[in-house]
């Protein structure tokens, strides 16, 4: 399908170099120089994709951006620039651009983002979802603005208010305890209580308990009755992450309360009733757990009434810049340090990354930048070092002299020291239970250099889980 693309920079060697691009892929395009001229031809001229420089000398592109998206909403825009920071890469997101392109950029990488942008265009010319995007955040506390988070918010929207069972499907860290969350707050439930249970950290002896409560003797160490989280959240809503996870002996007390809205206390003959919103979690194929037997059929099709589906990192990169932002505020703000900076390369690299860990691996990167980064500028190499990833970035930046090499060895060597020395230290706890004494001994260190790398990496004695 051919496109209509406009190119918006002030040097018209880039205008040049990016319609030959377009046009050798059978696209059709013009150019304007500055940010005045594009939106009166953009008063005349239909186009799909607009692309468009950050900064210039008449109008800046971001001035562009929001004229565009007030006046042409389903025309697409990308912002490309020589001046990436992470400040201004959230800001073109938060305006309501598609993706954000760093210069230079390769042909490849161009038709990449604008295959993408016009695939964007088709969506919205067919329909626009419909939701209330409520905070400079996001959603609910969800992050982002890309095409699939925007459905995904127009889908908690409509299912928000309703009593129906919600079945989350998605990766590790895709953040279906967020999501959850958010259809809680959008539903006539919202200021009863809200319980998370994740099913694969209990056994099924103290699940049961958890879930149904129990009475007096019916097992050893049950000195009293004890209200279950069904009981406890009457007129709320329960979230059972992980439900592939639920022993198949259990699958049937759960079954009696999505169906009859009541169940026994474990070793009681009192069946109580119970008012509740019930939602599920998991990331494994339910149906193919029916196939083999783990997981029961009828079960599943009460689960999957409302299934909704979150999408991966990789499925919506765009929203990178913006969820970096958002944790190394966080991150920044609890060590009370300034936000440093980040280079367009390093950015390049977060958004290239392919992140099989998702949003929690993404924030798990970014804490790492942020004790990593000692000074106001995060670099390539500081990139690489957090995600154990050497070989692009240190292509991304070649010393040019025998000094510059030291450097760039010395800094590599001690970001990896220091993550692999953290790890070490909080690795020996969770073995150890978090006994300190006993993990000193298990490294064969003393206790006292032990604590010593506990207080420099900021790692505090935790309590071992019950």
């Amino acid at each position: 399908m051919t496109a209509h693309i406009l190119i918006v920079d002030d040097e018209p060697v880039i205008c040049k170099s990016c319609e030959k691009v377009f046009r050798r892929a059978g696209h059709s395009t013009a150019s304007a120089t500055s940010g005045r001229e594009a939106l009166k031809m953009l008063g005349s001229e239909t186009y799909d994709v607009v692309f468009t420089d950050l900064k210039m000398v008449d109008m800046g592109g971001l001035e562009v951006l929001r004229t565009i998206k007030e006046q042409y909403p389903t025309t697409v825009v990308v912002i490309i620039t020589g001046y990436a920071t992470i400040a201004s890469a959230v800001e073109t997101m938060r305006s309501g651009a598609f993706d954000y392109l760093p210069k230079p950029f390769t042909a490849g990488e161009l038709l990449a983002v604008f295959n993408r942008a016009f695939e964007r265009r088709t969506l919205l010319q067919m329909s626009e979802p419909a939701f209330e995007y409520t905070d400079a955040v996001g959603f609910e506390g969800l992050i982002g603005a890309s095409q699939p988070m925007r459905e995904l918010y127009s889908l908690i929207q409509k299912v928000g208010p309703t009593d129906s069972t919600v079945l989350i499907i998605g990766e590790s860290g895709t953040g279906k305890d967020l999501t959850a969350k958010a259809i809680h707050q959008r539903s006539k439930r919202k200021d009863n209580k809200f319980f998370a249970i994740d099913i694969s950290t209990l056994s099924s002896t103290i699940l049961e308990s958890e879930l149904f409560g129990h009475v007096k003797g019916s097992f050893t160490g049950a000195t009293s009755d004890r209200p279950g989280v069904f009981e406890v959240a009457d007129q709320g809503t329960i979230f059972l992450d992980e439900i592939g996870n639920l022993p198949v002996e259990t699958q049937a007390r759960l079954l009696r309360v999505l169906q009859e809205k009541e169940f026994l206390p474990v070793g009681s003959t009192t069946v109580k009733k119970v008012d509740l919103r019930l939602i599920f979690a998991t990331n494994q194929d339910l149906k193919q757990l029916v196939i083999e037997g783990k997981f029961r059929e009828d079960l599943y099709y009460r689960l999957n009434v409302f299934p909704l589906r979150l999408p991966t990192l990789r499925e919506r990169r765009e929203d990178i810049p913006e969820l970096a932002h958002h944790f190394m505020e966080k991150y920044c703000s609890a060590l009370e340090r300034s936000m440093p900076r980040i280079r367009a390369e390093a950015m390049e690299l977060l958004m290239d990354y392919t992140w099989p860990g998702n949003v929690r691996e993404l924030e798990h990167a970014v804490e790492r930048l942020t004790i990593l980064v000692e000074g106001d500028e995060i670099e390539p190499i500081h990139v690489s070092a957090a995600l154990y990833r050497t070989d692009s970035a240190i292509r991304s930046m070649v010393p040019k002299t025998s000094d510059d090499l030291k450097n760039v060895k010395r800094r590599i060597r001690e970001s990896s020291v220091q993550e692999v020395e953290k790890l070490f230290v909080e690795e020996s706890l969770v073995r150890n239970n978090w006994n300190v004494s006993k993990a000193a001994r298990d490294v064969n260190m003393q206790r006292s250099n032990f604590q010593a790398l506990m207080r420099k990496y900021g790692i505090k004695k935790q309590n071992p889980p019950a």
